[in-house]
């Protein structure tokens, strides 16, 4: 895999999972003086804000998601990424599937667990209408495998700057 330096994480309605993903690995890097660009993206509007238990998890980390816009996938949005992260495999085979001229997309395009070196469960269920302990619990898993998603970004780009 080649540099990487912009990633797309990406969910259903770009309110709850994927929102929270961006400005968790957005924190972390900033942390670690990592220069790595980070934008979330669903594929339907559901919502034009952040999901209230989202905020709230990012809150009690103490991060600022004030300028978050939700967004949906189009061509030139994954065209401009280096690593698209989804939550669910349905999101990776909707993403190649619908975008096949798109250079690379099968290599970049990976479910967050996926990348990370999962091979049983690849996908992270959308808490919405979910219990509060069920979210928290979601949103726990996110935040652990996006630690471990920079740490692995780290040590590519480290492999490709040699």
């Amino acid at each position: 895999m080649n540099k990487i330096s912009r990633i797309l994480l990406v969910c259903l309605g770009n309110t709850a999972r994927s929102p929270a993903a961006e400005y968790l690995a957005r924190d972390y890097t900033n942390k670690k003086g990592i220069n790595l660009i980070f934008e979330s993206a669903g594929f339907i509007n559901a919502f034009s804000y952040m999901q209230p238990q989202s905020r709230d998890y990012l809150k009690s980390k103490g991060i600022d998601y004030s300028d978050f816009h939700p967004q949906i996938i189009n061509r030139k949005l994954l065209e401009k990424q280096d690593l698209i992260i989804t939550m669910e495999r349905s999101h990776a085979l909707e993403i190649k599937e619908n975008y096949p001229g798109i250079v690379d997309i099968d290599k970049k395009t990976f479910t967050l667990r996926e990348f990370n070196g999962d091979t049983e469960e690849l996908d992270i269920i959308d808490p919405y209408y979910t219990s509060t302990n069920t979210y928290q619990k979601v949103l726990r898993i996110i935040d652990e495998n996006i630690k471990k998603m920079i740490h692995k970004i780290i040590q590519i780009n480290q492999l490709n700057s040699k």
